[in-house]
Formats: C-alpha cells, sequence, structure tokens
C-alpha cells in the first residue's frame, strides 16, 4: 500500500515562477506592464527598442518622474506599489498599475537592468535585479530624468515557455500592435519604436499629434480620411457612465482586413467580447458583405462600478449594468450610421492607381463638361505593376489585355525629332551676320535706347554669355536649349523689346512678330536664404503635401488640351486618365517656384518705345473703377518698399525725378520663374494693384507669402476665350483678330506640352486641396469591362 503523499509548502522561487507565467505570458505582456508604469509616471516621450521580438532584449525609456533611489531595493519584491495602500482603494483605482506584481514577474524570468533619475538628482542610478532582489548596490551614471528599464533574456529559466513562443518578427508585430493603440489614447504622449541594430523606426509617434495624425501613422490613410467623431449622448447618469466617446470609420470605408476594435475603458485597454459583437452587428446592417469598420472607444465609468481585478494581465474589466451600457452605445451608433446613410456618396472613381482612395473626387467636378472620352486623346501609360514590383518573375506572369500599357512618360514623342522652325544649324552660313545683329538689339535695350548704334554694344566673351531668340530662326553658338533646366534662372537676365508705340486695352499682350526675347546670362552668385520665415513657408509647402498626387504628376503622360477656355487638360498616369485643372496647379507650381528661388530670380526687363507706357500710375489707369487716391496710395507703398522689392523678388521699381513724385514712378522689371514660359502681361496692372492692396506688408512672414501668392497669380496662363471662326465671305478667308485668337491657342498649346508639364513633373509638390481640382474620366480595366457587356 502506497503512503500518502504529505502537503507541504512550495519553495519561494518556486512561487514566484508560477506567478510571473500568469502575469508575462510573452514579450508583449512585459512591454504593457512597463508601458503602463511610464505612463502613470507622466511621461511625455516613451522609446521601445526590440531585439528577437522583445526574447533577446526588451528595453523602455521614458522622462517621467523617475524612482527616487531609496525604494530602488524594494522595486523588484512583489506587492510593493506607490498606487495603492488598502484594499478599499481599488473602487476608486484611477491608475494602470496598482498589485505591484509586474517588475517583480519580470525579475523572475529575465535579466532586469533599472537606470533611474529624479529632477532632484545630481545624476542617475544604475541597478540589476535578479528574482526580485538587487544584485549590487546602486551606482551613480550619467543620464536623463525618467527611467529606463532593460529586460534582458526572457523566459532563459522557463525552457517551456520559450519554446511556446511565436517567432521573432510574430511577437515584434504584437509589440507594435499594443504600442500602437496606446499611442493612440494617450494624448500628449509621444512614441518611437525599433529594431535593435536598425536605424528606422517602426512607429513614430510625435507627443503634440491630433487623434487623427495618430491613427494615420498606425493604421494608414485610408481609414484616417474616413474617420468620423463619435459620442454618446444623453441620459448616461443611471448608466454610471461618465463619458463615451471615439472614432469610427464612415460608410464609405471599405475594408476586408478585420480589426478588432480598441476598447479603453477608464484608460485601460480591454477586450469587451459582448460589446465587440453587438457594434459589428450595428455596422452589417450598413456594409457590404464581408467589409470590417475601424472603432475606437474611450469609455469612461465610475470606478466604484468596475471591478479591475478580474484576470492577471488586466486585459478584462467587469462593471455594473454592462448590457444596459452596450445597448445604449449600439443604439448611438446605430442612429449616428441611419444619418450617415441618408447623405451617402458614392464616388465613381479613385486617383490611386491602387485601392485605397486620397480624396473625396465628386461628381462636380465632372459637371464641368468633361464627362465624355474621347479616342483623338485616350492613351495608357507605363509598365505593368505587377511586373514592376517584381521584376524577376516578370516572364512568368500572364499579362491580360485590360493591363497592358500603350504609353511610356519617359519615352521620346515623334515629334522631338521633327526640329522646331527656330533651331537651326549652328553652321548656318547668316548665323554671324544674325547673331551681330542680336548683340546690338540686347544691348539697346539693356541700356534703355532703341538706338543699334553707339558705344553701347555689350561684350560678349567665353562660353559664359549666351543669347536666346525665341522668336527668330537662328541663334548663336552659345544658346540656352527649351530643355535647360528651369531651375538655373537664378543668373538669367531675360531683355523684352516691345515695338508698339502705345499699349492699349490688352496692355502688352504678346503678338505675333511685334515682340522678341534674349537671354543673357549676367554673372549674379546664388544667395543662400536663412531667413525664418521663408524656411516656415517651406516646411508648411512639404507638410501639405499629398504623396499619391505628387507621384502622379511626377509620372504623367501629357496628352492635350481639352478646353483654354475652362483651362482643362487631359494627362495619363498608368492606366487612367485625368482631367486637370491646369490654372490651379500652375498657381501652385509658380507658387513653390518663387519659395525655392525665393532673392535667386531671373529678371525680366519691361522695355516700350513709348517711355510714358511703364509709368505706374499709366499702368494702373487700364482699371478704371479704381479711385486717384488709391492710386497714389498703391504707389507710395511700392516706392516705400522697392529696395525689398528689388533685393528678394528682381522687382525694380524707379523715378525718373530726384524727389518722389507719383506720376514719375516706374516699373522696370519683373521677375522670372520659369524659362521658355512669359508671363500674361495683360494681368500686369491688375499685379500691380493687388500688390499694393492686398499684401500684408507689416508682418515678414505674411508680407512673402502674399506676394508669392500674387506673383503665382500674375504668372497663371490666361483665359482664351471660346469662339468660332467664320471665314470673311469677300475674301474666303478668316479676320486678323481671329488669327491672332488661333496663334495664341496654338502658342498656349505648346506651351503647356513643352515649359509648363514638364516642369510640373521635375518640381510640383502637390497639396492636398488640389485634389478637388483632378477628376478620373476613364480607366483601361473600366473601359475594358464595358467592352465585354457589348
Amino acid at each position: 500500500m502506497s503512503e500518502v503523499g504529505r502537503i507541504k509548502a512550495l519553495d519561494v522561487n518556486v512561487v514566484n515562477k508560477i506567478a510571473a507565467g500568469e502575469i508575462i505570458i510573452s514579450p508583449v505582456n512585459a512591454l504593457k506592464e512597463m508601458l503602463e508604469n511610464s505612463i502613470d509616471a507622466e511621461a511625455t516621450m516613451i522609446d521601445v527598442l526590440v531585439k528577437d521580438g522583445g526574447i533577446k532584449v526588451l528595453q523602455i525609456s521614458d522622462n517621467g518622474s523617475g524612482i527616487n533611489k531609496g525604494d530602488l531595493p524594494i522595486l523588484c519584491e512583489r506587492f510593493t506599489t506607490s498606487k495603492l495602500t488598502s484594499f478599499e482603494d481599488l473602487e476608486s483605482i484611477a491608475t494602470y498599475g496598482f498589485r505591484g506584481e509586474a517588475l517583480a514577474s519580470i525579475s523572475h524570468i529575465a535579466r532586469v537592468t533599472v537606470i533611474t533619475k529624479t529632477k532632484d538628482d545630481k545624476c542617475a542610478w544604475k541597478v540589476s535585479f535578479a528574482e526580485g532582489k538587487m544584485t549590487s548596490e546602486p551606482k551613480p551614471v550619467a543620464g536623463k530624468d525618467g527611467t529606463t528599464i532593460l529586460v534582458e533574456d526572457l523566459f532563459y529559466n522557463i525552457p517551456s515557455r520559450l519554446r511556446a513562443l511565436r517567432s521573432p518578427n510574430d511577437e515584434y508585430n504584437k509589440i507594435l500592435d499594443v504600442l500602437g493603440k496606446y499611442s493612440i489614447h494617450s494624448k500628449g504622449i509621444g512614441f518611437t519604436c525599433k529594431k535593435f541594430g536598425t536605424t528606422n523606426l517602426s512607429l513614430t509617434v510625435k507627443p503634440n499629434f491630433t487623434i487623427q495624425d495618430r491613427i494615420r501613422s498606425i493604421y494608414g490613410n485610408s481609414v484616417s480620411t474616413s474617420l468620423i467623431p463619435f459620442e454618446v449622448t444623453g441620459d448616461l447618469q443611471g448608466l454610471t457612465i461618465d463619458k463615451v466617446e471615439g472614432q469610427i470609420t464612415d460608410l464609405n470605408f471599405l475594408s476586408k482586413k478585420s480589426t478588432p476594435p480598441i476598447f479603453f475603458i477608464n484608460n485601460r485597454l480591454v477586450t469587451c467580447e459582448p460589446l465587440r459583437r453587438s457594434l459589428q452587428q450595428v455596422y452589417q446592417l450598413y456594409l457590404p458583405k464581408g467589409n470590417r469598420p475601424f472603432i475606437y472607444l474611450d469609455i469612461l465609468i465610475k470606478p466604484e462600478t468596475v471591478d479591475v481585478n478580474v484576470h492577471p494581465t488586466k486585459r478584462e474589466v467587469r462593471f455594473l449594468n454592462q448590457d444596459e451600457i452596450i445597448d445604449k452605445i449600439s443604439l448611438d451608433l446605430q442612429q449616428r450610421l441611419m444619418n450617415l446613410d441618408t447623405s451617402r456618396t458614392y464616388k465613381a472613381s479613385s486617383l490611386l492607381t491602387g485601392s485605397q482612395p486620397i480624396g473625396n473626387v465628386t461628381s462636380t467636378k465632372r459637371d464641368r463638361g468633361t464627362t465624355q472620352t474621347n479616342e483623338s486623346f485616350m492613351t495608357f501609360s507605363t509598365q505593368n505593376m505587377n511586373v514592376a514590383k517584381n521584376p524577376f518573375n516578370a516572364s512568368k506572369i500572364k499579362k491580360y489585355d485590360h493591363n497592358l500599357i500603350r504609353t511610356d512618360s519617359t519615352q521620346s514623342k515623334i515629334t522631338t525629332f521633327l526640329k522646331s522652325s527656330q533651331y537651326v544649324n549652328e553652321k548656318s552660313p547668316t548665323s554671324n551676320r544674325t547673331t551681330n545683329s542680336q548683340i546690338q538689339t540686347t544691348d539697346s535695350a539693356l541700356n534703355g535706347n532703341d538706338s543699334t548704334e553707339g558705344n553701347n554694344k555689350l561684350s560678349f566673351t567665353g562660353s559664359t554669355t549666351r543669347v536666346f531668340e525665341a522668336g527668330g530662326e537662328e541663334q548663336t553658338d552659345n544658346v540656352v536649349k527649351a530643355t535647360e533646366e528651369d531651375n538655373d534662372q537664378d543668373d538669367v537676365e531675360v531683355t523684352r523689346i516691345e515695338n508698339s508705340s502705345k499699349l492699349d486695352s490688352s496692355f502688352m499682350a504678346d503678338k505675333p512678330n511685334d515682340h522678341k526675347l534674349r537671354y543673357v546670362i549676367s554673372p549674379k552668385q546664388r544667395v543662400d536664404i536663412n531667413l525664418t520665415s521663408i524656411k516656415q513657408l517651406r516646411e508648411a509647402v512639404d507638410d501639405s503635401t499629398h504623396r499619391e498626387l505628387t507621384t502622379i504628376f511626377a509620372n504623367l503622360t501629357y496628352v492635350g488640351v481639352i478646353d483654354e477656355e475652362r483651362r482643362l487638360v487631359a494627362i495619363q498616369h498608368d492606366l487612367k486618365l485625368f482631367l486637370v485643372d491646369y490654372g490651379s496647379i500652375s498657381y501652385e507650381l509658380f507658387y513653390q517656384i518663387g519659395l525655392t528661388d525665393f532673392s535667386n530670380f531671373g529678371r525680366i526687363k519691361l522695355n516700350s518705345s513709348n517711355s510714358d507706357d511703364l509709368i505706374v500710375v499709366n499702368i494702373l489707369n487700364a482699371l478704371d473703377d479704381i479711385k486717384l487716391n488709391i492710386k497714389e496710395d498703391i504707389i507710395l507703398k511700392l516706392w516705400e518698399m522697392r529696395e525689398m522689392l528689388e533685393e528678394y523678388f528682381s522687382i525694380l521699381i524707379t523715378c525718373d525725378d530726384a524727389d518722389y513724385s507719383p506720376d514719375k514712378i516706374r516699373i522696370n522689371s519683373i521677375p522670372l520663374l520659369l524659362k521658355g514660359y512669359n508671363p500674361p502681361l495683360s494681368k500686369l496692372p491688375y499685379f500691380l494693384y493687388r500688390l499694393g492692396t492686398k499684401v500684408n506688408w507689416e508682418e515678414e512672414r505674411q508680407c512673402f507669402d502674399d506676394i508669392l501668392h500674387q506673383l503665382a497669380l500674375f504668372y497663371i496662363p490666361e483665359i482664351i476665350p471660346k469662339k468660332e471662326f467664320i471665314k470673311d465671305a469677300t475674301k474666303d478667308e478668316v479676320s486678323p483678330a481671329d488669327l491672332e485668337l488661333i496663334k495664341k491657342k496654338e502658342d498656349m498649346a505648346s506651351t503647356l506640352e513643352h515649359v509648363l508639364f514638364p516642369c510640373i513633373k521635375r518640381r510640383l509638390l502637390a497639396p492636398r486641396k488640389l485634389l478637388k481640382d483632378v477628376v478620373e474620366i476613364a480607366n483601361l480595366p473600366g473601359l475594358y469591362k464595358v467592352f465585354e457587356r457589348c
């Protein structure tokens, strides 16, 4: 007969390991416990470092209140805490930790090192722990305020638990998931996380991020753009609820990926299956089958009605009136979705080449006479997306007809091989004669003299001096090619020669054969701009950049002009055709060029055979409804700011008299933003008027921003009105006015294709506000589906 086993107390080490196994199941549990301690310590920045999924190294650093040196000996002992003194305190607990078991449990299954410093300490203190005890006395070390806890070799003494863990990548993804959820909820706290030995951060959340920015950083732009605020209203006192608020996705958000709802009850990350099931059932009434929403809720319940000591890992809580609270939240959610459903919009297309939308492209933009597609401008672009992602398996991928691509934006067009009439052979026998004429004319223009005789000739030496004739038939050996980079204009000076003796209502408008342009390289050195205001404006442009839309413009294929009056062109990107408002696009382009080349502009010199044409008051007289006193105020302000305008913007304002006289102030030059493109000088009166009335001259940043916006507005291509061309019945030819309009349209089409849109591809950082000016009108897969039905 066998002897009955005697009951005896377990060894203390065995007890501690069993307890640790209940609390620390995997590296993510250890991280969660230490993360909550950092938040309780009022940290504003928490950094996490992970190696091998947290098994080899798991380090968390914060800038919180730190730990007093006198508390270090009992830091890792069980049931030692600063947040609880009696059992009754559990009824009103408002902190994450309260049992004092987390660090004790970790120290029994891993090697723990703590470096901490309070604000009152002159140095930091470093101490190591094993099995809940200090292994040595605290050592003074250099350190910043806060606490760093290093956990190494997790589960080194529990092989069975170590074998039960998943791969390091899976454990790391669990850590990122929990850290992301806490970063969404913890307002005013920044978080970073990275793998050991790498420089790239897997997670970055700044302390000043809004909740939408935090969700965007964790779950992407597709979720953040579909968020709507949610709040439970009505009488909540009977349900012992203080507040329920959060963020949910609207009914336009479609995702097959199942993202578990994020619930924080009394600021504690928990799982609540009844609440999850109830909310999912509400969404199933509105979303297509198989789609899942994103839900984040912050629920505050009276502490005395919540039991947080239910599960060892504290991932579950229980509270009074649970069914009633869940019903109330579900009913409010259903009402919110019902209100959304009554005004729900369905987007016909997306700008992205993938499944994620980049903005709300509504049918309003399509109503601008652009819904019809035309085979005459439909082409299709670059490489198959699947092949581009994996070029090594390109031969194994079956290429379907609806995914074949017809054109490549990087390939040359046949028109590039057709030589323009303005470019001729350098060895032309008339080249020298033309060059001399060009030099004399350019010299007379630069010196304000219409005569080509005298001793005012410029000296051209070496290859640094270039002359460019935009409207002529021949060029010098040192010609500035039309394909030269547009951002070289910092040292280029343009001379404009106007042959008309009197400026009419279309002030200095471009007319065939009545003007010439010369590009002359000047020895001006580029200036480095260190103004804080300009740097802030450039940062604002960077922050507003929309990545997907910028990619579309950077890889576009120009198709052609659709409507000069509405300023619409067609462009192609990948397998999609877009309608673009080139007026809005040009406005952003020229504003960004102005910021990039601030204080380094080229100069367009204005000249006229009638010297009175460039007097500012005569230019403003083109605007009939402006009173004389307003004109004088504008002229006075331009005169007072002339030095700044010339230094930063190449706008030269001079006076014919020694003393200031309003009727003697003239404008001699305007800035050159883009070589090969002439601003519509018919808008010069409006430019000067708005420069004097729409600019805040008192504050530096606002002043520069206003001037650059007015300059960009001035540079926008002009509107060319629609007109039916009717031939003269007696002469059987088009009238001179119609010929001029036809020439304008041809020039505009050439400028858009060869100057503006190549520059847009190179330089434009498309802001989010341009989403409303870009509409998809066709895509190849969609057309194939239409043809299949026929």
